[in-house]
C-alpha cells in the first residue's frame, strides 16, 4: 500500500508544472506575450536589477533546475555558470518555459517606457543569459 501512494506522489510531483499549466489555461491565466528585453532596459543599460544578489540567482536557477528536472553545471562564480547555461539552448529553453509558467508582470507607464511589477530577478536572468526576448504580462 504504502509503494502505490509513494508512486502515486512521484508521479503527481513530476507533473505538477503540467498541471499547473493546464489549470491556467483552462482558467485563461497562462496569457503572456514575448516582448523584446530591451522595451525593459533602463537608460543605464540594466534590467531586472532591483534586489539582485548572486545568491538570489542561484536560488532562483536551483529552483528551476528542480522544477524542470534539470543539473546545473559545475561551477566556481555566477559569470562562470551563466556561460556553462549559456552554451546550452535546450537548457536555456527550460527556463524559458518555466518562466512562460509565471511571466514577468510590467505595467506600461504614460511616457510609453515599461517598469517591472514582479519578476525582476526572472527578467534578470533572461538577460543574463542573452535572451532577446521576456515573456510578460501586461497589467
Amino acid at each position: 500500500m504504502w509503494i502505490y501512494i509513494i508512486s502515486i506522489y512521484i508521479i503527481n510531483r513530476m507533473n505538477l508544472q503540467e498541471n499547473i499549466q493546464r489549470i491556467r489555461q483552462m482558467m485563461g491565466t497562462n496569457d503572456y506575450e514575448m516582448i523584446p528585453t530591451d522595451l525593459l532596459r533602463r537608460p543605464n543599460g540594466h534590467i531586472g536589477t532591483q534586489g539582485f544578489t548572486s545568491e538570489s540567482l542561484f536560488s532562483l536557477l536551483k529552483h528551476i533546475s528542480n522544477v524542470k528536472n534539470f543539473e546545473l553545471p559545475k561551477h566556481e562564480s555566477l559569470k562562470e555558470l551563466i556561460n556553462k547555461l549559456k552554451d546550452s539552448p535546450e537548457t536555456v529553453d527550460m527556463i524559458i518555459d518555466y518562466i512562460k509558467l509565471d511571466p514577468i508582470e510590467i505595467r506600461k507607464l504614460p511616457d510609453d517606457t515599461y517598469v517591472i511589477k514582479d519578476g525582476n530577478h526572472r527578467a534578470n536572468l533572461l538577460n543574463l543569459l542573452g535572451v532577446d526576448k521576456l515573456p510578460i504580462k501586461n497589467l
